[in-house]
């Protein structure tokens, strides 16, 4: 049975209770210790809507987060602006609401963008990914300082099964054992 499609609000009350208010810690190799957090002002970005609306601020950032949160950007929205960019989208919305727990039961690996085939434009640190046999989920991370172990999501890419690039984040990249994994609850978003 195919599970009725969430709309976007629905999907910022997902990101908001689940994975905003929370700190997830890994220990990686037994040494690495990462720390991420999500915020309300990325939840935009992690959607995808810049590709709907190109670099239109009023979409983006706190100002997109609002106009979802008051119900005034829609999936109908994205389609009727741009349906090609849409569609591409969609798979991501349809599958969005399993970050968190794509974050503990995902695997980890160190991320090098130079050894994507075909390259990928995406700077990251690490990714976490969960192959759920008809799709890949894939969270990719990067370090906020180089004074902390803080890492925030930069992207969120869902590849389907007859996609020919399937693997393209994961092959040939460095595979992170995970030794210790916890969850912190931190305070609610207003």
């Amino acid at each position: 049975m195919h599970k009725k499609a969430k709309d976007l609000d629905e999907l910022l009350e997902t990101y908001e209770n689940e994975l905003c208010n929370r700190i997830y810690k890994y220990q990686l190799n037994n040494k690495i210790d990462i720390e991420i957090v999500f915020y309300i002002e990325n939840f935009c970005h992690l959607l995808g809507i810049q590709h709907v609306f190109g670099r239109n601020k009023k979409y983006l950032g706190l100002n997109g987060y609002n106009k979802i949160k008051d119900k005034k950007l829609t999936r109908k929205h994205l389609k009727q602006h741009n349906k090609a960019e849409y569609n591409k989208l969609e798979i991501k919305l349809d599958h969005f609401d399993e970050i968190s727990s794509m974050l503990e039961n995902g695997k980890f690996i160190k991320f090098y963008q130079y050894r994507t085939k075909p390259l990928s434009t995406i700077v990251a640190d690490f990714v976490i990914y969960h192959d759920k046999k008809e799709y890949i989920l894939h969270l990719f991370l990067r370090q906020e300082n180089s004074k902390t172990n803080q890492y925030s999501p930069v992207s969120f890419i869902v590849k389907s099964d007859n996609d020919d690039n399937k693997e393209q984040y994961i092959e040939g990249q460095e595979y992170k054992k995970i030794t210790d994994f916890k969850i912190i609850e931190t305070k609610k978003v207003d």
